[in-house]
């Protein structure tokens, strides 16, 4: 089964500075948003409804949450959960919420927030609102062992090959630990240590400028369906096709 993130009002245009000028002053930058920007409401799943249809229709797929606008202020422009207050935290968290709602979509209470960027404050939000899991945590580098950390981006620290659960026990994590150019070695060695083979790809190839390495494209895919094959056929029964929120039920019933 696939998990597939969603923003719930998409605004972002541009994965690098359009304001090339302003980009430039420390300090002021800071205080704009830095790429041009949708109207905003253009892009919200409430107002798409058609397109609602065709994610709900997608067999053996879960949808769970992305972020609001996929944008802020300053030079991480995709990176929605920057400094905010807990209190601008609550406000966007709800307002996802509502759209999800109001556009019917059917989804679990996860997130993978963009850029992989989780702060404390925005992790007790999740909590208030009872969020099963957030994927924070991508780390394709680190050697596999079963001690092994996170230490790319995200929250780092956590392990890369197991779900953990965070804030008192409140919240579970699930790393993210292959892309495109992990290798099938890599694959084995987590399964070897009965770990969980968290496969990342991005569903735009292109923005801009910017080329996405883990986009989804017909290499990519074709790649991810022998790796899946041998995998099938050398483990069989031993391995778990799960989601991420199957995980999260899993781990907050059995700890």
């Amino acid at each position: 089964m696939v998990t597939l993130f969603t923003t719930a009002d998409w605004r972002e245009t541009h994965a690098f500075p359009t304001r090339k000028l302003l980009a430039k002053i420390p300090k002021v930058r800071d205080q704009f948003y830095l790429a041009k920007r949708l109207k905003k409401g253009t892009m919200s799943l409430e107002n798409h409804p058609d397109f609602v249809v065709f994610l709900n229709g997608m067999k053996q797929t879960e949808l769970a949450y992305h972020g609001l606008y996929h944008i802020h202020k300053g030079l991480k422009i995709p990176v929605e959960f920057q400094n905010q207050t807990r209190e601008e935290f609550e406000k966007i968290i709800t307002e996802m919420e509502r759209i999800f709602d109001a556009s019917k979509i059917n989804y679990v209470k996860g997130i993978c927030p963009p850029g992989w960027n989780a702060p404390e404050a925005l992790l007790d939000t999740l909590v208030a609102h009872h969020f099963d899991y957030v994927a924070s945590s991508r780390d394709v580098l680190t050697a596999v062992s079963k001690e092994a950390k996170c230490n790319m981006s995200g929250i780092k620290g956590v392990p890369l090959l197991y779900p953990t659960l965070l804030k008192e026990n409140k919240i579970v994590h699930i790393p993210s630990n292959f892309q495109v150019n992990s290798t099938l070695d890599r694959a084995e060695e987590i399964i070897a240590n009965e770990g969980l083979i968290s496969i990342k790809a991005h569903i735009i190839k292109q923005v801009g400028s910017y080329t996405a390495l883990d986009g989804v494209d017909d290499l990519y895919m074709n790649y991810l369906d022998v790796l899946l094959t041998l995998l099938e056929q050398k483990h069989g029964e031993d391995l778990w096709w799960t989601s991420m929120g199957e995980i999260a039920h899993f781990v907050k019933n059995n700890n």
